[in-house]
């Protein structure tokens, strides 16, 4: 399963998601969040989601996502869930 397939199962099921992905500043980070749609911007495919223990949006490069695990953590979408 592809990492956007596992982001698909998880926003059609409302589960969050366990999110590995290398930051702008080329560090990696693991964190648990709402998945909710993918954008394109100046070319560049974008994932939006919302990160749980910081309580706020996040967007982040698909090219820079290294993994991705479907939990059984159900969610109350704050907005449409569109991956």
């Amino acid at each position: 399963m592809s990492i956007k397939d596992i982001i698909h199962s998880a926003g059609k099921n409302h589960h969050t998601i366990i999110l590995t992905a290398r930051e702008k500043d080329g560090s990696v980070e693991t964190r648990e969040a709402e998945p909710y749609s993918y954008r394109i911007t100046a070319g560049t495919e974008k994932f939006f989601c919302y990160d749980i223990r910081k309580g706020g949006t996040r967007n982040l490069l698909v090219s820079n996502l290294i993994s991705a695990e479907e939990t059984n953590n159900t969610f109350i979408p704050r907005w449409n869930v569109e991956v």
